[in-house]
């Protein structure tokens, strides 16, 4: 049976994980743990304020099971982004006689009689405020672009983004920069719309993923930008509709 755990988290699908990955590694090579003694978790385009991860909570699950002596994460805010989260998470390790190793951290284990606990406990509250405060300024920046009509954040498939901040249909898609034009995404969710599967577009369908296909696809606003070309978003209907002019 494994003794150790490993957990990483990406809030996306496409932000990069290997510095996770390496020092994770680095960890368990330095503790000459053998690959045969070691359990996986990894939760892709997730929020750490999601408490119902698929892989966290089979993570929580073995835990409590006390499958494990040791867990180990890159930070503490790869296993929450909420202090509730947290909190439990850290009493299911106490209660199994966990030990969690950490890292990039302000403390490099929290074990089970509360060594470490302290410090963990101050970096989470800190990481948690930088989160508010960053959270209010993203809110306030999406809501000044907006009122300008301008696109923050991922620009949506079939579309990109100009100089000015603007969206822009793609007729012809630019593959070295991973585009797909509103043609090709159309297609692919009349595809799905037809019956075929998520895995049979995508593997025929540059630059996008099956993932992303399923989303657009169990997105009914999303959906309509693409099957109608229509838009509740003013900033989407004015670049399709004058597309469509």
């Amino acid at each position: 049976m494994a003794r150790y755990a490993t957990y990483i988290r990406a809030s996306t699908d496409d932000q990069e994980t290997s510095h996770q990955r390496d020092a994770i590694d680095e960890w368990l090579s330095q503790h000459e743990v053998d690959s045969s003694e070691i359990d996986r978790y990894v939760d892709l385009a997730q929020s750490g304020a999601d408490p119902g991860r698929e892989q966290f909570t089979e993570l929580v699950d073995a835990i409590q099971s006390e499958s494990y002596e040791y867990v180990v994460v890159w930070e503490i805010s790869r296993l929450a982004r909420l202090g509730s989260i947290y909190q439990r998470f850290f009493e299911h390790c106490e209660d199994a006689g966990t030990t969690v190793a950490i890292t990039d951290g302000w403390v490099e284990e929290v074990r089970p009689d509360g060594t470490g606990k302290l410090i963990a406990d101050i970096s989470a509250a800190v990481a948690e405020e930088e989160r508010r405060r960053l959270t209010k300024r993203i809110e306030s920046g999406v809501s000044r672009a907006q009122r300008e009509g301008k696109w923050l954040g991922r620009v949506p498939k079939g579309f990109r983004r100009d100089d000015d901040g603007y969206l822009q249909l793609i007729h012809e898609a630019d593959r070295d920069a991973g585009e797909i034009s509103y043609l090709e995404m159309r297609s692919a969710i009349e595809r799905v719309d037809d019956g075929e599967s998520y895995r049979s577009v995508a593997a025929d369908t540059p630059n996008i993923g099956r993932s992303t296909i399923m989303s657009i696809d169990k997105n009914e606003d999303r959906r309509a930008w693409y099957l109608d070309a229509e838009a509740d978003d003013g900033r989407v209907d004015q670049v399709l509709t004058n597309t469509t002019d």
